[in-house]
């Protein structure tokens, strides 16, 4: 059978006698100038080959372990090439700490972030013992807010050996420390100081910023300590006396005390009940037999030596400095002393403030074991305070440990939720996770983040936006202020 074949055409020359010409490159052009171009165009150079690896002294590990990719497919190959998230532009404020998602700076000043990101200047912070939350509000918003000329009083209850654990910052800033002790040899606060006003008005504040007044604050006091609230009559006879002992030290030219409250209630005059008109004149001088007692019985007892005399000098002179420490770590948690005292400083730092609120003066108050001031009636008032923090210019900064322990209907519970800024350290009872990822209404997987929150990362939760994840960051001068470990450690404090 035939086979067919295909001639392919010659590729050489026909033998036509010349010389076989050189194929020659097609150029724009001829000129010299494109061909010195064409030569100067570097040549491209051969990588050199890896050297010969061989197999036995490359099983030995003579040679260094060669790197295997890993598998994968376009799909998976996404996730590298990840979003990059904007920048915060803020530079307002103090800077708290870093995002750590992000690394930006993370400023929490709550007076900067009004009406922004916030309507409520006041702050809390929750977390378990020892996790960094003296720390951060120690740095945050005593230190760092000291630079910005703001004024931050401290009500130190933690105790550090002898004294409270904010001392350190008394004597780094040279500030006297004003220490209240049970049964004299403290500082005196007096409850019925003329810089709290009777209905707490003040000429030279603003219109409708008005704290509690001594009558709200003393029926608070009777309300607490007779363990009962206090009717129409006791409350009527107790606001007659009180202005009866302020006309009295007024003309005297002297500060009425608490004692003589209580002996006006106790041993009324005569002419106390034509107040009330004829016909109850002489029964409304038994009205306010009992308060009376209730007071004797404080200011010979559970109070000797803190609100019975008039305010003591370093008292007053404390808010003439940036910082204005309040060390009540010497009374006892047992009782009304401690409540009382909390809330009386508070009220009266409160009518201070609403007699300066045209100033517009940026204050901080700081209150770390904030579930003493939040229950009872002197509790009340502490949280009616709160409410004016835009008019007084007063953040108010409170720290709580396990909202676990703390009943749906609490003050304490009120007092946590009011707060415009909120700081949520690890939690180590999966209760107490679980009831702050509700109270916040933190999103899902909260509780597991929270349990897993290492010393100093918290979440913060800025008004009604999502949590940030963060870091607080301690300069080295920071880091020494705020060790608390030294009686743990057995070294002397600074």
């Amino acid at each position: 059978m035939p086979q067919h074949t295909t001639r392919r055409p010659s590729t050489r020359p026909a033998a036509t006698g010349q010389p076989a010409r050189s194929p020659r490159p097609r150029l724009i052009g001829d000129s010299a100038a494109v061909l010195e171009a064409a030569e100067a165009i570097p040549k491209r150079i051969a990588r050199r080959k890896p050297p010969r690896r061989f197999t036995l002294l490359d099983r030995y590990g003579w040679y260094e372990p060669r790197t295997e990719g890993a598998w994968s497919t376009t799909r998976q190959s996404e996730s590298l090439n990840l979003a990059i998230s904007r920048r915060s532009a803020r530079h307002q404020g103090a800077v708290t700490g870093l995002n750590r998602i992000s690394q930006d700076l993370v400023i929490t000043d709550p007076f900067e972030l009004y009406g922004t990101d916030i309507s409520n200047i006041n702050v809390c912070v929750v977390g378990d013992i020892g996790k960094g939350k003296s720390s951060m509000v120690k740095t945050a918003f005593l230190w760092r807010q000291i630079i910005f000329g703001r004024q931050v009083v401290v009500i130190d209850k933690k105790r550090q050996g002898s004294e409270g654990e904010y001392s350190i910052f008394a004597r780094t800033l040279d500030v006297e420390s004003v220490r209240f002790k049970t049964g004299g040899g403290g500082a005196r606060l007096n409850l019925l100081d003329p810089a709290i006003t009777t209905g707490g008005e003040h000429a030279g504040g603003l219109d409708g910023v008005t704290p509690a007044g001594q009558e709200a604050l003393v029926l608070a006091v009777l309300a607490d300590t007779m363990e009962r609230p206090l009717t129409t009559p006791e409350k009527s006879a107790v606001g007659r006396a009180l202005e009866l002992v302020n006309a009295d030290a007024a003309a005297t030219g002297h500060a009425p005390v608490l004692k003589d409250l209580a002996r006006r209630l106790v041993e009324p005059s005569a002419d106390d009940g034509t107040y009330f008109g004829d016909r109850w004149s002489e029964r409304s001088l038994e009205w306010g037999y009992e308060p009376g007692l209730a007071l004797l019985r404080l200011v010979d007892r559970d109070l000797k030596g803190l609100v019975d005399a008039e305010t003591s000098p370093e008292v007053r002179a404390a808010l003439e400095h940036p910082f204005a420490h309040f060390d009540v770590s010497a009374l006892p948690t047992e009782g009304p002393a401690l409540r009382v005292v909390m809330t009386v400083i508070n009220t009266w730092l409160a009518n201070l403030l609403a007699a300066r609120s045209s100033v517009s003066k940026q204050t901080i108050l700081i209150v770390e074991e904030g579930w003493h001031v939040a229950e009872g009636s002197t509790g009340a008032v502490f949280r009616s305070n709160m409410k004016l923090s835009r008019g007084l210019g007063l953040s108010t900064v409170s720290a709580f440990h396990h909202p676990s322990d703390m009943s749906h209907d609490s003050p304490a519970r009120a007092l946590m939720q009011e707060a415009g800024i909120v700081f949520l350290f690890a939690q180590e009872r999966f209760d107490d996770a679980r009831e702050t990822a509700e109270m916040y209404h933190l999103p899902p997987g909260s509780i597991d983040i929270i349990m897993g929150l290492g010393q100093g990362e918290c979440l913060v939760k800025i008004g009604s936006s999502d949590p940030i994840l963060m870091e607080h960051v301690r300069s080295p001068q920071e880091i020494a202020l705020t060790d608390t470990d030294a009686a743990v450690k057995g070294v002397k404090p600074a």
